[in-house]
């Protein structure tokens, strides 16, 4: 190249990356596509590694895009109050357990597929499972029409993704060092993180909302926000001291001084800050792309980017589904996740340092965090027409089996249940998840010979003796299975009992559970076994052949089809049941106010009265597009003391009664869909 513009310090970086950035971000902004694919190319022409006259230092951006993330986080948690937090852990952690360890197994399955070692397949694996809480906090302030709902399940998904980050960065050091895993290691490991955040937030907690609101009170926007940055970069220092993540430390300094009270004030000063090095941290992104080493392993490389795309888009959106969120956030939830970011460079970084595994892994990860950084925003404008369209032809039956559970769920969030009443099935789960494991990966290792001793004893060849040995083992992971499927439903039941109360989940007669009661207990057992199969399968993988992990997958995919399906059944069996019981219900009178009735079995359902002049009158359940628009099913509908069981074609008339179910955003939705008047035509008169 003949001449080549390059930077020789941080001023002419800054200077040359947001110069380009503004010249692509008016171009993207023009053509009305996302602003962040506008600062990846800005990082493409200003890195190293296209043929552009501009050349700004890889390693100076870098460092100025680490203030992007301490920002751009710091921001974030603005929106997130502590208690917010604690409110949403339990939902968070659900669908972070179940949709870690499906990535890990996806990523360990694909790496050992392509022949790579047993350790860079646990890497990548690692690497594919988190996700990028920047780029999606970047790309949610772009569209700035997500709910709330959305928004508090994604970035909470997000925050507990990060913290069980920290966890296994911990667990592949050892491996990579050649130490192993050990109980005593991950104790230290969980202990220390806990330790750290107790100290953290309950130190910050005493002080830092007092301090921010005395510092409000002087009425001095420059002293607000140079306070305001002192505290967030002042945590994020001693996160990183503490070995963790700068992001960690700006996002709990962000939910601190939201309990001040003041955060919207405080999020308006820090946004342009935010915006300049948030774009800077893209730019940098960017930058690190290779297209010819990208071109060397196109293969893998399109194999984990589909990999991250539909394993996180299928194992979020059924997690978030089997959480109660309703369908329409679960989809929404789970295309807004469809990406991975800084950790997985992380967790890439390590295994290259420590030469667990191969360059070219690191290069991966970063080309795979650049693409999927590219495909986010459009991911998360789709989400919302693909989230009807999946809603829209969900199977009657199906939807609503699935809008009562969600009801079920709701409810369950909201009942405090003492710990001592579900201990003993918290430990059968627990515990069995755990001795089925050491079995597994005991049978592997063959710490006593087993095979050895078989082979000699029987005079078997060695794969007819490995055979013996794995029936032995199956044999002896029988009971433990049995106590874990024993504590699932024991623990679904005490969930399920309490929250419908006893009147309202058993036959008024012979005082047996209704087949309602019985099938949500069968969902919400098959729930409970998935979040401690899952990651356990993750961790047992590599101890176990390829085929009997996917054989496992096959065979627990099966089962949960066969649970919902004979779930839907002893639902539809009631049919008459729950006709009387509607038929009681869905009167006029309670259906005159927009509240909400118990229902046996089926936890809360909303009746709504159709109206003289609601437009929803002379059309049907489909036209109107009810399930897809809002993602709440009608279960029945009440006319002339008689109860209708929908189909989506049956037309709705003047005086009708729909009892609608489903989480409280979805009913609401189509509370407001239904209630909905004709507009009135306005008459005109010419003069005469």
């Amino acid at each position: 190249m003949l001449f080549q513009l390059v930077t020789h310090s941080f001023l002419e970086d800054l200077g040359m990356v947001l110069c380009v950035a503004a010249v692509t971000t008016v171009v993207f902004d023009a053509i009305k596509q996302p602003v962040v694919v506008g600062y990846l190319i800005a990082g493409l022409i200003v890195g190293p590694h296209v043929p552009v006259p501009l050349l700004a230092d890889p390693h100076r951006v870098q460092v100025l895009s680490e203030l992007g993330v301490i920002l751009l986080m710091f921001a974030l948690g603005l929106e997130f109050s502590i208690r917010k937090l604690i409110r949403l852990g339990p939902t968070a952690g659900f669908v972070t357990a179940l949709q870690v360890g499906l990535m890990i197994w996806i990523g360990y399955v694909l790496g050992h597929a392509m022949g790579w070692t047993e350790l860079e397949s646990i890497f990548i694996g690692v690497a594919l499972s988190i996700s990028s809480t920047t780029i999606v906090a970047k790309a949610f302030g772009e569209q700035g029409n997500n709910s709330q709902q959305l928004r508090d399940l994604v970035f909470g998904v997000l925050l507990a993704e990060d913290l069980t980050a920290v966890m296994l960065l911990a667990v592949l050091t050892g491996l990579a060092s050649g130490a192993g895993l050990s109980a005593r290691m991950m104790l230290m490991t969980v202990g220390k993180l806990g330790l750290f955040l107790v100290a953290l937030v309950g130190g910050g907690l005493l002080i830092i909302p007092r301090t921010v609101r005395l510092v409000v009170r002087l009425q001095r926007p420059e002293t607000t926000l140079i306070a305001s940055i002192g505290i967030c970069f002042g945590l994020s220092i001693l996160a990183e001291h503490a070995g963790y993540s700068v992001a960690l430390g700006a996002f709990l300094a962000g939910s601190m001084v939201a309990e001040s009270g003041e955060a919207q004030s405080i999020e308006h000063l820090v946004r342009p800050l935010r915006d300049i090095f948030g774009a800077v941290f893209f730019i940098s992104v960017g930058m690190t792309l290779d297209p010819t080493q990208l071109a060397q392993h196109w293969i893998a490389l399109m194999l984990l980017v589909l990999a991250v795309i539909f394993g996180k888009f299928l194992g979020v959106t059924m997690a978030s589904l089997l959480s109660g969120v309703g369908i329409h956030t679960a989809v929404q939830a789970g295309m807004s996740l469809t990406q991975i970011g800084e950790f997985s460079f992380i967790i890439a970084g390590l295994g290259v340092s420590t030469h667990a595994t191969r360059d070219f892994l690191y290069t991966l990860a970063v080309a795979v965090s650049a693409i999927t950084t590219f495909t986010t925003p459009f991911m998360i404008r789709a989400s919302v027409p693909v989230a009807r369209f999946i809603a829209g032809h969900v199977p009657s039956r199906l939807g609503a089996t699935q809008g009562m559970y969600d009801s079920l769920m709701e409810r369950i969030r909201r009942v405090a249940v003492p710990f001592g009443a579900v201990m003993r099935p918290i430990v059968m789960l627990g515990g069995g998840a755990l001795a089925i494991g050491a079995i597994l990966i005991a049978n592997d290792v063959d710490y006593l010979g087993l095979t050895q001793q078989v082979l000699i004893l029987t005079g078997l060849g060695l794969v007819e003796s490995e055979i013996v040995v794995d029936l032995f083992t199956l044999l002896l992971c029988g009971p433990f299975a049995a106590t874990m499927y024993f504590g699932a439903r024991g623990l679904a039941r005490s969930l399920v009992l309490r929250t419908l109360s006893e009147g309202h989940s058993r036959d008024v007669n012979s005082g047996a559970l209704t087949g309602l009661a019985l099938a949500l207990i069968s969902m919400l057992s098959t729930t409970l076994l998935l979040v401690v199969v899952v990651p356990l399968l993750a961790l047992v993988q590599p101890f176990l052949d390829p085929m009997e992990g996917i054989g496992v997958v096959i065979v627990g995919v099966i089962l949960m089809g066969i649970v919902i399906v004979r779930s839907m059944q002893r639902m539809h069996g009631q049919l008459g049941v729950l006709r009387r019981i509607l038929a009681e219900s869905l009167t006029d009178e309670s259906a005159t106010t927009p509240h909400q009735g118990e229902i046996p079995g089926f936890g809360m359902i909303t009746p709504v009265r159709l109206e003289a002049g609601a437009s929803a009158i002379g059309k049907t359940l489909a036209s109107i597009g009810l399930r897809a628009a809002t993602g709440a099913a009608a279960i029945a509908i009440s006319r002339d003391q008689e109860v209708l069981a929908p189909d989506g074609g049956e037309v709705l008339k003047e005086g009708d009664v729909v009892g609608l179910t489903g989480a409280s955003q979805s009913v609401e939705a189509a509370r407001r869909l239904l209630s909905e008047r004709m507009p009135i035509p306005v008459m005109s008169t010419s003069a005469s």
